[in-house]
């Protein structure tokens, strides 16, 4: 194979690399805390347990998809979040330089409901808080720990509050695991 040939091979492979890349986006490097949810972009599958009242978690048979990227102002981030049972929801996000804060809001239409929250990197781990649930109607708060263990997988342990975030008690394991990026 000549240079003219390896060339071209490698311009081709870099061009499909940067495009699949481009798909998900990419954060604005003049804000640094952009980039705080690179972990995220991608595709992504995961398997869910539920805590039961006796205390030992149970994986449940439905399946999600969770999709996440920067938008075209490399600025805002997206996720959408899809099971095999119909269930669909989305978030968009961007980074308050005031607060210090990624300030976002929730919609999933078909179940009518939406709501504002706040994430922000606690001891190293992306933290969400959501009060009053994802309807900001429910009679307890939601906090979401991201925990990343390589850069295809991290889990999301969801804890509820029902004493104004006092306490939390753990009540869902979400195991993710990038499929596409």
């Amino acid at each position: 194979m000549n240079l003219l040939n390896s060339f071209i091979i490698f311009f081709i492979c870099t061009s499909l690399t940067a495009q699949i890349k481009h798909e998900y986006g990419f954060a604005d490097k003049s804000v640094p805390e952009l980039a705080q949810f690179e972990y995220y972009r991608g595709k992504w599958i995961s398997e869910m347990e539920m805590k039961l009242k006796d205390g030992t978690f149970k994986k449940l048979k439905v399946k999600a998809t969770i999709q996440g990227k920067y938008l075209d102002d490399h600025k805002t981030f997206q996720s959408q979040f899809t099971t095999n049972k119909g269930f669909f929801s989305t978030d968009i996000r961007t980074y308050n330089s005031a607060t210090k804060k990624w300030h976002a809001l929730f919609l999933n239409a078909k179940a009518q409901r939406w709501h504002e929250f706040t994430s922000k990197i606690v001891d190293g781990k992306m933290t969400t808080i959501v009060k009053g649930g994802y309807s900001g109607k429910e009679a307890f708060d939601v906090k979401i720990v991201d925990v990343v263990i390589t850069d295809n997988h991290y889990l999301k342990n969801v804890y509820h509050s029902f004493d104004q975030s006092k306490t939390w008690e753990l009540v869902y394991k979400i195991n993710v695991k990038k499929i596409e990026y």
